[in-house]
């Protein structure tokens, strides 16, 4: 392998990682698979390995200032900010689709102010941080339909947006993204049941930490934050454009950044997607839903419930144009987890609107324009518009 591949996995390897508090669905390697169709082959010892990834870079503009309800970090910008969002490194061998014993990795390094959203390592908008995305092994084992043991860190299994912008319909992430559980370490297991239904299950350490131990503060001490535990089910029409999946999950410890103390929290997810027929493939209609219950979540042990829905809309209009539009509610009882948007009332909710235009003038070369709106309830800074811009080039 060429040394400075070498040298950037070495880095990322061995850099601690802590977590944000924001979500990483399991779903953007399937939404990144013509990414890999492409990819470049990286001389190895092993067969088969594949280089990929992306350079994603643009500017945001919040006519507000910071304080822009519901969202991550790394949306909530000032008044101003040219961005390298991303550029990411995947390193990978797939397994074939023959059912039979065999085995994989995958490796994801992101370097950019996205990688903020996944680590604790650098300031807010800094282009120099730098996070492990995902490394595990994956086992093929030949029962049944083939079970599928991934052991290491993944993505989340909840969750219809994913941490990679270009894979998503919109530049911005919605509520449910922020809203859901972050990336995993422990063992996961997928199973295909026939052509319709996938089943998978994750036991992972509690409050999505790389290691079981408690973390207040950034301080880690020998107590054990337990274990999570996710159960998902995806059910595909038999034509293969429309999926339902849902998902829940549980653990005595709750995801980083949904409290400052790590006590539990139980999750149900849901979403959808369908790119019906008589459209030729130019349309696609999608939704996801969360709700969610924290207890003790506050240093004064106040616990919260919230809910989150969404509604996406994406048409194609030629081979290089296409609009994508996305419509957010969100509701937190206590008004807790909604970041700089509430002064502590006892609820909130928060809409949001987005229109995305996007422009795909080659193969690999993405370039997308966005206007978006927040409106907060009971909130000092109660309205948000923001304008977006994106340049992706994958490879």
């Amino acid at each position: 392998m060429n040394k400075w591949i070498t040298s950037l996995f070495a880095v990322a390897l061995t850099s601690t990682v802590a977590f944000a508090d924001v979500a990483a669905p399991a779903v953007s390697a399937k939404d990144l698979e013509k990414v890999v169709d492409e990819a470049i082959y990286v001389e190895t010892n092993t067969k088969g390995v594949v280089l990929s990834g992306y350079v994603d870079a643009g500017y945001m503009y919040n006519f507000q200032g910071a304080g822009q309800p519901g969202v991550s970090a790394s949306d909530n910008t000032a008044r101003g900010d040219f961005s390298l969002n991303a550029f990411k490194l995947t390193l990978q061998k797939s397994l074939s689709d023959a059912n039979e014993f065999q085995a994989g990795f995958r490796a994801d390094v992101k370097i950019g102010e996205d990688a903020n959203n996944l680590s604790g390592n650098g300031a807010v908008g800094s282009s120099d941080t730098i996070s492990l995305d995902q490394a595990y092994v994956i086992v093929r084992a030949p029962i049944g339909n083939g079970l599928d043991i991934s052991v290491g860190k993944f993505y989340s299994l909840l969750g219809y947006e994913v941490d990679d912008r270009p894979a998503n319909l919109n530049i911005t992430f919605g509520y449910d993204y922020f809203f859901a559980t972050t990336h995993q370490t422990g063992v996961k297991l997928y199973y295909p049941v026939n052509d319709i239904i996938e089943l998978q299950v994750a036991i992972t350490n509690g409050s999505s930490l790389d290691s079981n131990s408690a973390n207040l503060g950034g301080v880690a001490d020998s107590s054990s934050d337990g274990y999570g535990v996710s159960a998902t089910i995806n059910i595909k029409a038999p034509g293969g454009n429309a999926n339902w999946f849902h998902g829940v999950y549980g653990s005595s410890g709750a995801a980083d950044g949904f409290t400052t103390e790590n006590e539990g929290v139980f999750m149900y997810n849901t979403w959808g997607n369908w790119a019906p027929k008589f459209a030729n493939d130019k349309l696609l209609l999608g939704f996801s839903a969360t709700l969610a219950d924290v207890n003790d979540a506050t240093v004064d042990g106040e616990g919260y419930t919230y809910v989150t829905g969404s509604l996406y809309a994406k048409y194609q209009f030629t081979d290089i144009f296409s609009l994508a539009g996305r419509g957010s509610y969100l509701h937190s009882d206590s008004g807790l987890g909604i970041p700089s948007a509430f002064d502590g009332n006892l609820s909130a909710d928060a809409y949001s609107w987005t229109l995305t235009a996007g422009f795909n003038l080659l193969e690999n070369l993405l370039v997308r324009a966005e206007y978006r709106i927040d409106l907060a309830d009971e909130s000092t800074n109660g309205i948000a518009n923001t304008v977006s811009a994106q340049v992706v080039y994958t490879f």
